[in-house]
């Protein structure tokens, strides 16, 4: 009898204990997934509520979407910088999932309100309007971006503040016009309109890449700073081969000559010398393979090989091809990390929440992510990215009187060479008063020494320009 009292006594504490954990696993879920099942499109109680959406403004407190009086909900009156802004801002039907009428849903509409609130309302018979929101991005800057961008050619452009985290810019081809999804014209929306390439596209990324390959290297083995390599255009190793572009043989270099002119032999060598494990380690302390909770958005997984598949995907991942994929904002971030003496920021979209009653109920503050280079790491970098935008592959992405720093790329995305390359751009102008990083990628667009690197420079100017 009282070994079956104990084994009672044992049960209970078992049912009692996962009972606790499973009441602490559904309080964590709901603080870390809350927004995100909240704003969902198919919540039933946000298309029962007769609430006043919020307005939505950019940085500088320019209307990007509000209410009309008679309910209906309007966006900026400039077609470009409507079409530019879709997928940051969104559209009440929820086609961009990741918008901010979609995402913010619960604050533009304040379904949080207290009971006793709501029925003070209708005694009073006042309508219920939901909180404003006030965002990072500078409308003018992304309008122009999108402007700018290649006519034809689809991608992205995510421009950053490296010392707080602030989103800038979210440029994302194709666009699409709000009113045609409000009005259901017929007007045709490309399917992929709706997606925000910068949180949602997963790239190849190239020879951006090797900025995460470098790190890795010096912090690993700093002497390899000092290593001499030898190019000869291609290197042959046990079950394949690395070639540079136009089978270039950039002879005996230094690490800081192969970066700046995109060795890949050079760059495979170095994962080969790393090896998988360490090259992946630097990976995923830059964020491949994690798993992303920033709450102003959500952003896809970037990702990184996590088990080998031989030698041939080792030295392919070193530049950035194989089973490597990034997005456009997670690549702005690992530049800004460079610039930012080797911290890293989490990404900042909402500036300030306030309410009808004109109370700031939240307010964006600067927020260090990581520590993902040491300083010294980071400023060695950062000199190398300098070199290739003075004389190297970027030297289109200069700006006059200010020190640009950046990356190109050239992503291959399929095996045979039938399909163009993706071109890519990554860096940073160096200057406290103009802390801005940015990525660029054009879909099809060839060498990232081109259309990338002057749509950089064209970029980062407007937003000195524009934000200050």
């Amino acid at each position: 009898m009282k070994e079956l009292r104990r084994n009672m006594r044992l049960v209970g504490m078992i049912v009692v204990t996962m009972f606790i954990a499973l009441a602490v696993w559904f309080a964590m879920t709901v603080y870390t997934q809350g927004s995100i099942w909240a704003s969902d499109i198919h919540n039933t109680r946000l298309s029962a509520s007769n609430t006043l959406r919020g307005d939505i403004t950019d940085r500088h407190g320019n209307l990007l979407a509000t209410t009309a009086e008679d309910g209906s909900r309007q966006y900026t009156t400039n077609t470009a910088a409507r079409r530019a802004l879709s997928q940051t801002v969104g559209d009440i039907a929820g086609m961009s999932g990741v918008g901010v009428e979609t995402f913010y849903s619960s604050q533009l509409m304040d379904i949080s309100t207290s009971l006793l609130d709501r029925l003070s309302e209708l005694f009073h018979g006042a309508e219920h309007i939901g909180s404003s929101i006030q965002l990072t991005i500078d409308g003018r800057l992304q309008a122009y971006i999108s402007s700018q961008f290649p006519k034809g050619y689809e991608g992205a452009v995510c421009v950053m503040n490296y010392r707080t985290g602030e989103i800038l810019a979210m440029v994302s081809l194709p666009d699409y016009d709000p009113y045609e999804i409000m009005s259901r014209s017929d007007a045709e929306v490309q399917d992929t309109a709706f997606l925000n390439r910068c949180l949602q596209g997963l790239y190849t990324p190239g020879s951006v890449f090797k900025i995460v390959t470098l790190a890795s290297a010096i912090t690993n083995d700093p002497n390899v700073i000092d290593q001499p390599f030898t190019c000869a255009g291609t290197w042959e190793y046990q079950g394949g081969r690395i070639v540079c572009a136009g089978n270039n043989a950039h002879g005996n270099v230094d690490l800081k000559t192969a970066f700046k002119r995109s060795c890949n032999v050079t760059f495979g060598k170095l994962a080969y010398q790393l090896g998988l494990d360490r090259l992946r380690a630097t990976a995923e302390l830059f964020g491949f393979n994690e798993n992303f909770k920033f709450g102003d958005f959500v952003v896809y997984n970037s990702s990184f090989p996590r088990t080998s598949s031989g030698l041939s995907g080792l030295v392919w991942a070193g530049i950035g091809q194989g089973q490597v994929l990034v997005t456009p904002l997670h690549m702005t971030m690992i530049a800004s990390a460079v610039a930012n003496r080797g911290v890293m920021m989490k990404p900042m979209l909402a500036m300030q929440i306030t309410n009808s009653l004109g109370t700031v109920t939240s307010s964006g503050q600067p927020i260090a992510y990581r520590q993902v280079l040491s300083e010294s790491a980071a400023s060695k970098i950062a000199e190398y990215m300098y070199e290739a935008v003075q004389s190297g592959t970027a030297t289109r992405a200069q700006i006059q009187n200010y020190t640009v720093c950046g990356k190109t790329g050239s992503a291959e995305i399929s095996d045979d060479k039938s399909v163009e390359t993706n071109a890519w751009f990554t860096g940073f102008i160096y200057d406290d008063a103009h802390p801005y990083a940015i990525a660029v990628v054009i879909e099809g667009g060839g060498a990232g020494a081109r259309m990338p690197s002057e749509l950089a420079a064209k970029s980062l100017t407007a937003a000195i320009q524009y934000v200050g």
